[in-house]
């Protein structure tokens, strides 16, 4: 049925399989009884099969929801048929030219740094913390009305670590065999910028801690001057002069309209958070005292101009192999990347967990670093990935095919692990009590001479 759709198109799939060749023209379709039509057995050949929704909903629900599952049908990806295995993504990677890395929180994890929608990760924290919406810290409107919600619990996102974990040292391989297209990242930690990623080939979708902005009157400092701030709780403000006889009362009707979006009122007795004008010492000037946002791109605020111009003027017309790297593909709208770049293109998935709304050839599952690693080994020559974190075995685990198109990388127990170093370290013991006794005069000698 799915086939019939995607084959002949909507208007040719309704009359054959809802109306049974029995409603010829479109005014009979359109006085139809829903009722008398088999819309829940459609809905459930095209994949919505959840009893709740079938047995519950009313014929003009059903007819809604059957629209957008037409919808979704018709834009959803088919895999290719020549990229179905491990072997195929590496002779991908070895042959393409122009690679899109598509990456997000689970390329960090392995340094400490939390992700945010796993059990473990921010949002839980937050719902730790006594927070009911976690992402309302990261909200633009609730930003504006009340920055010391993000900075009482921003703390628990900023970057405390320099250094880069092996995925993204593989990313640095990419980009040095001249394969690199474009990295996008949703991360906000900069580590691509210490693992040397070109910034002409990067594209921070959600920006980053690199730089801030002050609300009021757009001074830019470097990120790490918030720091203290967000240690400590407290609203980070701008410290730009500003002339005296500018800084009355324009300067702080922009900064009540800034931050409310609405009408503004001009009190001079109003204490209000964002109003704040100290004079610096010793001169006649004042501080702006705008609040200090980081680069970071909020919930309903828009992503860096670059992603669009990148992605649809450049990006979609050279790619050849799109590698989407630990994320989970739920936020929108760099998420619809794989769904903007053209179908013929192959498209990877790696993460721990599954991709289960979205069409990929061929799936890695496992830690990041552990597939990365093991991919770099099967290219071979001009791609051995060094870093502190992989040990001198490196990954010895098993690479099992689970699914159709679906490999689990998995590491051995830690009782599996001791038992390897014992029959390495056995292997050794047992090269040494073969070596030659000669050895050991002829180095006394050396030794002694």
């Amino acid at each position: 049925m799915k086939t019939y759709l995607r084959a002949y198109g909507e208007q040719k799939f309704l009359k054959k399989y809802l109306f049974d060749n029995k409603l010829d023209d479109k005014s009979a379709a359109a006085d139809a009884d829903p009722s008398e039509l088999p819309i829940r057995e459609v809905l459930y050949a095209l994949g919505i099969r959840s009893s709740l929704i079938l047995e519950d909903l009313d014929e003009t629900t059903l007819v809604q929801l059957l629209q957008l599952a037409i919808t979704r049908e018709l834009r959803r990806r088919i895999p290719l048929d020549h990229v179905t295995t491990v072997d195929d993504v590496i002779s991908l990677i070895r042959n393409s030219k122009d690679i899109v890395l598509l990456t997000g929180a689970g390329i960090s994890t392995s340094l400490g740094i939390p992700d945010f929608r796993s059990d473990s990760g921010i949002y839980k924290k937050l719902e730790a913390m006594g927070l009911s919406e976690p992402q309302e810290v990261f909200d633009l409107h609730v930003f504006r009305e009340d920055p010391s919600i993000f900075y009482t619990f921003s703390k628990e996102i900023l970057p405390t670590v320099t250094r880069f974990s092996p995925t993204h040292a593989f990313i640095k391989l990419v980009q040095d065999n001249g394969k690199l297209l474009t990295n996008y990242t949703q991360n906000i930690d900069n580590l691509e910028s210490y693992a040397g990623i070109s910034t002409d080939k990067l594209v921070q979708c959600h920006g980053s801690f690199a730089f801030a902005t002050c609300q009021n009157c757009g001074y830019k400092v470097p990120g790490k001057d918030l720091f203290p701030d967000i240690r400590m709780g407290v609203v980070s403000r701008c410290k730009q002069p500003v002339l005296a006889d500018d800084s009355s009362s324009s300067t702080r009707k922009r900064k009540r309209k800034a931050f409310h979006n609405d009408e503004y009122e001009d009190d001079e007795d109003d204490d209000d958070q964002n109003v704040l004008e100290p004079t610096l010492a010793g001169s006649g000037d004042r501080l702006c005292g705008g609040v200090m946002k980081p680069d970071i791109t909020f919930f309903g605020e828009a992503l860096p101009k670059t992603f669009e111009t990148r992605l649809l003027g450049h990006d979609i017309d050279k790619c050849d192999l799109l590698i989407c790297i630990g994320t989970s593909l739920k936020v929108a709208p760099v998420s619809e990347i794989i769904r903007v770049l053209p179908g013929h293109i192959p498209q990877i998935y790696i993460s721990r967990t599954p991709c289960t709304h979205a069409e990929f050839d061929v799936s890695l599952l496992g830690n990041c670093d552990d597939v990365v690693e093991y991919i770099c080994k099967k290219l071979g020559g001009g791609w051995e990935l060094k870093h502190e974190m992989i040990t001198e075995n490196g990954f010895n685990g098993e690479v099992a095919k689970t699914l159709d198109r679906t490999y689990r990388f998995k590491r051995p127990s830690a009782a599996d692990e001791k038992e390897v170093e014992h029959q390495e370290e056995g292997k050794k013991n047992s090269f040494d009590e073969t070596r030659p006794e000669t050895d050991g005069e002829e180095s006394k000698a050396e030794s002694g001479s």
